[in-house]
């Protein structure tokens, strides 16, 4: 489809270029100027439909874009009839049989070239009457004429006067010093690539008119024309040589009315100007331009740094891929937004400061994005970041449609399911459901409840119970909440988080309905399952994939193979670091799993992290080991800094209030902080006790050394927060 759609931008443009020829150039006597102009318009036709130009471009107004917002879904009415088609024959394929009719007259036109030439050098077997330094002339017959091609003449002597013959000798070694044979090549070869292009027989038939007209002037000056009009008369042949240059064709009319017109004046010249317009005109039409927006599969970009660290399947590239991955490679995408966590950074360095996308891919295989996906992705930019839900009509790589369905996370990411065009879809909220055009129900409960789980899927694999049925759908998106606090800190605070200036405000109370979960007949089973496997190496069964698009209280988007060991059903996860394992296994292999650890949770699988996996008897994955903790401290959510070590050097007021103190964390890295003479007395802890410090405002004075002026908490219990520094403790936490 992309050749034919070339070769059709191709023909328009020599209808374009052929027609400023005919209405403005064919008259001038310009002669060597118009054949540049031919020769130079049919190379640029090929030239100009395979450009690609870059344009600044301001990403359109998201109303100018065909975005379907749910206010404008009208539900399709099911059919009432079912027409069979199954014995129905397959439909007439014309693009194909297009295909091979082109081809077919392409090779006949090949093939005609190759007699051409085959005939040509056969002829150099003729009688040789001379020789002018490269250019042979040879003896032709009645029926060839006096022709040329390349640098051989052909003269029929017979009843031909010396003069005669050196006239037509004259004439043909001009066409052979002015290369006109090239642009018959040139232009024969054009011919064949768009024989359906009827502009391609005016190109040839004007650039041999042209040939012939530059020829003539030059080779009958300005005193013998009458003489050289009449030797065109007497030797004039019919038809129209197909490669060799005829000294004289009928119809002469052309030839001779302009070899006897006044020469055009050289202020004309100028209208060889307009031809740049023409060019211009002709890029904006068939080049392809494309957009400098940048464009790309990862959502919401605008949380990172400008230049994110970027690694896909191990390895790190630049920046500008994110730009250029294709969605169709695409397993999964993490990303990590500054400011960065201190484990992150301690492995990436200040190549991490603007942010990391980790990036896995299907069989470990990069493809870019095509010109179809970038319209697609065009189109899902143009929806406004604060609209919860919407549906887009995109394109597949066949030129078919589908729809996308799109629901906005507070992150500022998007749940997403594809469906065919016009399918409905449901929304269930906690077993209740709704319709698409409901959608604004659905909004309101999102807002209104503290959802933490955000699913899409197909609805035969939703197993909750739900208000209403939803067989009619194949996909549906998910909303569950959970009431409570999810933000809760030791001894009843917890922490205040902060997100691009704004308040996260508790959701739910994560410990206390991990405790009800733990006591419940279900957390005993997971809990049971979870032990039978922990460090252990067994026999495990691979019955199928998990979904991609599942979320869990772990790992966000789990992906990964789902393993049974007796009754018990569990997933081994192939995310992130396990992601050399994707590729190795399959559904119906069975394979014997060393595994690390088995995590459980309310509302997720059993998720295995596996030490090793092997398969018929050969590791296939094996677990890097764990490099010991290289960093000084960590961070809370509320970005409070917090490390744990012992108390040294304790310095103190005169009034036995501390002053100062370091603690010496265990990988080597000491944190001294300092304390202000109205700071509370600390009085359960002293030196060489294991302490949990809190802080904010850290400077490094040394390679593994710390210096604090702002401390938090100072507490020897890990479930307290202990001592508090009233001057910063409650700018972070709040009592509940």
């Amino acid at each position: 489809m992309k050749a034919i759609t070339y070769l059709l931008q191709v023909s328009a443009c020599t209808g374009i270029f052929y027609a400023f020829y005919f209405l403005f150039l064919r008259r001038l006597t310009f002669f060597t100027l118009n054949r540049w102009y031919l020769l130079i318009t049919l190379l640029l036709s090929f030239i100009i439909p395979a450009l690609t130009f870059t344009v600044d471009t301001v990403a359109p107004s998201p109303m100018m874009e065909p975005v379907m917002y749910v206010q404008n879904i009208q539900t399709i009415p099911q059919p009432q009839q079912i027409v069979n088609v199954t014995n129905s024959a397959p439909p007439f394929d014309w693009m194909s049989t297009l295909q091979i009719f082109y081809i077919t007259i392409a090779v006949i036109s090949v093939a005609h070239l190759l007699f051409t030439l085959a005939a040509f050098f056969l002829r150099m077997g003729n009688k040789k009457l001379m020789q002018i330094g490269h250019v042979k002339v040879l003896k032709g017959t009645k029926k060839q004429g006096n022709s040329s091609f390349l640098n051989v003449i052909f003269i029929n002597d017979e009843e031909l006067q010396p003069e005669e013959i050196k006239q037509i000798i004259t004439h043909e070694m001009l066409h052979v010093k002015l290369m006109h044979s090239a642009d018959r090549i040139i232009a024969r070869i054009v011919q064949i690539v768009i024989w359906f292009n009827p502009f391609a027989y005016l190109y040839i038939r004007s650039i041999e008119e042209n040939h012939e007209f530059e020829v003539d002037r030059i080779a009958a000056g300005e005193d013998e024309k009458g003489m050289y009009a009449q030797l065109l008369f007497k030797l004039a042949v019919s038809g129209q040589s197909y490669l060799f240059h005829s000294f004289s064709k009928v119809p002469l009319k052309k030839r001779i009315a302009m070899l006897f017109n006044k020469p055009t004046s050289n202020m004309k010249k100028i209208i060889y100007v307009l031809f740049l317009p023409v060019v211009l005109i002709s890029c904006l039409a068939f080049a392809n331009l494309r957009s400098d927006e940048k464009l790309s599969v990862v959502d919401d970009l605008s949380s990172l740094g400008k230049h994110p660290l970027v690694i896909i399947d191990g390895k790190e590239y630049s920046d500008d891929m994110l730009y250029k991955i294709g969605a169709k490679c695409v397993l999964s995408i993490s990303t990590v937004n500054p400011p960065v966590v201190k484990r992150e950074f301690e492995k990436y360095g200040e190549k991490i400061k603007d942010g990391l996308v980790i990036i896995s891919t299907k069989n470990h295989e990069i493809t870019y994005q095509t010109a179809i996906e970038r319209e697609n992705l065009a189109r899902k930019a143009t929806v406004p970041n604060n609209q919860f839900y919407a549906r887009l009509r995109l394109k597949k790589e066949d030129g078919s449609g589908f729809d996308k369905c799109m629901v906005r996370l507070p992150s500022g990411g998007w749940v997403t399911t594809d469906l065919k065009t016009d399918e409905p879809i449901v929304f269930i909220a906690d077993g209740k459901v709704f319709t698409e055009q409901e959608i604004s129900k659905v909004e309101d409960y999102v807002k209104t409840h503290k959802i933490y789980t955000w699913t899409a899927g197909e609805t035969k694999g939703y197993s909750r119970k739900t208000d209403r049925d939803i067989s009619a759908y194949a996909k549906y998106f998910g909303f569950l909440n959970r009431t409570g606090d999810t933000t809760i800190g030791l001894n009843k605070y917890r922490q205040k988080v902060w997100r691009n200036g704004k308040r996260l405000l508790p959701e739910a109370n994560n410990r206390k309905a991990f405790e009800d979960y733990r006591n419940s007949d279900k957390g005993k089973q997971d809990r049971a399952a979870s032990k039978k496997v922990s460090d252990k190496a067994l026999i495990f069964k691979v019955t199928g994939t998990v979904d991609t698009t599942y979320h869990n209280m772990f790992a966000g988007e789990l992906r990964g193979f789902k393993v049974t060991q007796g009754n018990d059903e569990y997933v081994l996860q192939t995310g992130g670091k396990y992601h050399a394992i994707e590729g190795l296994v399959k559904p119906g292999d069975e394979i014997q799993i060393k595994v690390n650890m088995c995590l459980y949770g309310n509302d997720s699988p059993l998720i295995i992290s596996p030490e090793t996996v092997t398969k018929d008897g050969k590791v296939i994955y094996q677990a890097e080991k764990e490099k010991a903790a290289d960093y000084a401290f960590l961070y809370e959510a509320n970005r409070v800094r917090f490390t744990d070590g012992k108390v040294t050097g304790v310095q103190k007021y005169p009034n036995g209030n501390w002053k100062s103190a370091v603690v010496e964390v265990a990988n080597g890295y000491k944190i001294k902080f300092n304390l202000k003479p109205s700071a509370p007395a600390i009085k359960s802890i002293a030196a060489g006790d294991h302490v949990w410090l809190r802080f904010v405002h850290e400077v490094k004075t040394g390679a593994k050394e710390y210096t604090v002026n702002d401390w938090v908490a100072l507490s020897s219990n890990m479930k307290d927060y202990g001592i508090k520094n009233p001057d910063y403790f409650y700018k972070y936490y709040e009592k509940i």
